[in-house]
């Protein structure tokens, strides 16, 4: 099981880069032009529903991973490995901030009285999230699985 929610987790890295992207580039091309916010509000609701479908799968990971159970052991050894703190205690803050950052991005630029405002809401508080995420993916697992 945990092989598969691994597999999982790290290819749905992908749908949540590119959906980050999109949204982005769809609150962008709103602000700056004179578009309806329905289309970036998509694009919005699908960054946001990847990034929670992402980070239920790294909270199961969490729960069921060796790596973690045997770095619970030994907190203080696990902080002073570089690697293992980003695995055990950063990588999980970043992306729970992400997923908080992403629902309130959503929320406050569905609530903005214009469409102009609500997509530069969108294009701020997305880019915010996906700079947050991308700092807090651990780069130096395979990009692809298996390669």
């Amino acid at each position: 099981m945990y092989a598969a929610l691994l597999l999982t987790h790290n290819l749905l890295r992908w749908v949540v880069l590119v959906a980050g992207a999109y949204a982005i580039l769809k609150a962008v091309a709103g602000w700056s032009g004179d578009r309806p916010y329905a289309a970036a509000r998509r694009a919005t609701v699908m960054f946001m529903g990847s990034v929670h479908v992402q980070l239920l799968l790294g909270l199961l990971l969490f729960l069921f991973s060796p790596t973690v159970k045997a770095s619970m052991r030994d907190m203080a050894a696990t902080m002073a490995d570089p690697d293992l703190r980003f695995i055990v205690a950063e990588h999980p803050t970043f992306m729970v901030l992400a997923a908080i950052l992403v629902t309130i991005g959503s929320i406050v630029s569905k609530g903005r009285a214009t469409d102009q405002a609500r997509h530069r809401a969108a294009s701020i508080f997305m880019t915010v999230t996906l700079v947050l995420i991308l700092s807090g993916i651990p780069w130096t697992r395979a990009l692809v699985p298996g390669m």
